[in-house]
């Protein structure tokens, strides 16, 4: 492993050593002389300094004996190249307490590692539970992140791009008002998060050094991350919204603390929102700027790069579909050649999957259909997708939502709102056959159409919705027959 000015200045901070170096000083040294040679530092006495010096930039110990320093400095090029087989080692075995007890060495100030659900892996053990700070001593206790200081973070999203990839960030304290300066990076593999590795700037104030330890850690411990993540019998490390889209069923004390980080509850309505962009924008760069960019301008939104696309799941609560559209449009201009595809909302994330797909067909179906526009609705394209599936789950998530609501009321309160509608389709929505075919006066099946029409979302007048709406019941009478009245639509394969 090759070193930098910057290092070895690190490794001499006890030294109180006067540092003179340039601050993109380059990892290019392997050894120490006392001539000059090729990327090498040249150790020389002058007075009563001692110089370690490479090109112009030099570290100046005052009134220490030389031969002394001399075989500090050569022992650090050693040591490092100890510490790289101990690191790998450590790696090897997933023993990531091992690996930032070793990174303290280097970096010399509190380092704590985190899985993708901001559980923590490991925290160097140079520092008791309380010698840190609040944040420090709760991540101890309770092994994750604290949801104030998770808030506190999402607030410095416009200040820093806390998600760009395998890239060290400086958090200042001013920004994010705790105790310490932090490094910190978003590790990624491919395009799967797998965590998150912060420094805390306790004892010395980083330098660039610091930074080239952290980029060096990351190369080798990102795939180990991964592999740990997506083994099977450690599902507490695992991804949930990962997990999520590959239709696996995941913790639901997991899941809450992940809803719990976005001041999301399991009852809240949710959509899925994909972005793709032209061929040529579709770059890893690209596609984690778009994702900065749309955290930066929105709240409560989860956004994550796909391998061709960035998707969104967000909260109706705290953003509707017109919100985030806007968004997208001030970050990416039509002239990228982008597209988004909206999902139909969703009550809760468990089946997160089918309204992926769903945001997915919205973009196939409308670049068919309407290629000339951007914003691509599922609810618009609804019925072609559901003319080419067959699968149970997913035709009952796309349903329309007003159907499956009523339906929900019919079976949970006997309110019959679902039979009247149906009623009223069945005679073409005549008012005076459909009073006759429920025996009740034509005035009273007015009031009680008025009712309905307040309860639901869309227009049976439109005839696309109407015919969605007829669809739907369709499906749904014929699956509870089929399966059952209370058959668990969204369980049967």
């Amino acid at each position: 492993m090759r070193l930098s000015m910057w290092m070895i200045a690190n490794r001499l901070h006890a030294l109180e050593p006067e540092v003179n170096i340039k601050s993109d000083a380059p990892m290019e040294l392997r050894g120490a002389r006392n001539v000059m040679a090729p990327n090498c530092v040249h150790v020389y006495e002058k007075g009563n300094y001692v110089y370690i010096q490479y090109g112009e930039d030099y570290i100046r110990l005052h009134d220490i004996e030389y031969n002394y320093v001399f075989n500090i400095v050569q022992g650090i090029f050693e040591f490092y190249n100890d510490w790289t087989e101990m690191v790998q080692q450590a790696i090897f075995e997933m023993d990531f307490q091992k690996l930032l007890d070793e990174c303290w060495f280097f970096v010399g100030n509190p380092v704590i590692l985190l899985d993708g659900n901001n559980r923590c892996l490991a925290m160097c053990s140079q520092y008791a539970d309380d010698e840190v700070d609040s944040e420090w001593s709760y991540v101890a206790k309770n092994k994750y992140s604290s949801l104030n200081f998770i808030k506190k973070m999402r607030r410095s999203y416009p200040v820093v791009d806390m998600y760009r990839k395998n890239s060290v960030q400086l958090l200042r304290k001013e920004q994010m008002d705790v105790y310490y300066d932090t490094l910190t990076t978003a590790i990624y593999y491919q395009d799967y998060y797998c965590g998150r590795l912060n420094v805390l700037a306790k004892e010395r104030e980083f330098n660039y050094g610091d930074i080239q330890v952290l980029e060096y850690i990351l190369k080798i411990i990102t795939p180990s991350l991964y592999m740990l993540q997506n083994q099977d019998n450690l599902y507490l490390n695992k991804n949930v919204f990962h997990d999520l889209l590959k239709g696996k069923e995941v913790s639901a004390n997991l899941l809450k603390v992940q809803l719990d980080y976005l001041d999301w509850k399991a009852e809240d309505v949710f959509q899925v929102c994909l972005i793709t962009v032209a061929k040529e924008y579709q770059d890893v760069g690209s596609r984690s700027l778009i994702s900065n960019q749309i955290r930066r301008n929105t709240a409560n939104v989860y956004v994550t790069t796909l391998k061709d696309a960035v998707m969104c799941i967000f909260n109706l609560r705290f953003v509707d579909r017109e919100g985030l559209t806007e968004c997208v449009k001030q970050i990416l201009h039509k002239d990228i050649g982008y597209t988004i595809g909206f999902s139909n909302p969703m009550r809760g994330l468990d089946q997160l999957i089918r309204y992926y797909e769903q945001a997915q067909a919205a973009i196939t179906y409308g670049k068919l259909l309407n290629p000339k526009k951007h914003n691509f609705y599922f609810y618009d394209y609804a019925l072609y997708y559901m003319l080419e599936n067959s699968d149970v789950p997913r035709l009952y998530c796309a349903m329309n939502s007003d159907i499956k609501m009523l339906d929900e009321l019919d079976r949970t309160t006997g309110s019959g709102w679902l039979q009247l509608l149906r009623c009223f389709f069945d005679n073409e929505c005549s008012l005076v056959n459909t009073a006759k075919a429920a025996f009740v006066h034509r005035n009273t099946l007015v009031y009680r159409l008025n009712k309905l029409s307040e309860l639901m979302h869309y227009d049976w007048h439109n005839n696309y919705d109407r015919d969605y709406m007829k669809q739907s019941i369709l499906l749904l009478d014929f699956y509870r027959k089929k399966y059952g009245k209370n058959a668990d639509l969204l369980k049967i394969n």
